[in-house]
């Protein structure tokens, strides 16, 4: 962490250096949060990726199926791990 002298800066370049602080604090947060929410090993369920990708589910199931990724039960829905995603959206090769 940095020491800096207050009294010798001018209100504005205090300023500055506060939302620069801010702003570093705010992006490593947020890249600590999106880290853990998309842990490989988490699922995600259809509904969700259907959202996330504003599609229908049955086009989700349909690439689920296709590509022949993995899945669980959740309920009422069906839930793949984040390591899938990557391959549910490539295309499918025919022939």
């Amino acid at each position: 962490m940095e020491t800096i002298q207050i009294s010798s800066l001018s209100l504005s370049e205090f300023q500055k250096i506060l939302n620069t602080a801010i702003e570093s604090a705010v992006t490593s947060a947020i890249a600590k949060f999106i880290a853990v929410k998309q842990d490989p090993n988490e699922e995600i369920t259809v509904t969700d990726i259907a959202k996330m990708w504003s599609c229908s589910k049955q086009t989700i199931y349909r690439r689920i199926k296709d590509h022949k990724v993995p899945t669980v039960k959740l309920g009422r829905d069906i839930a793949l791990k984040y390591k899938h995603l990557e391959i549910i959206k490539k295309p499918i090769a025919k022939g």
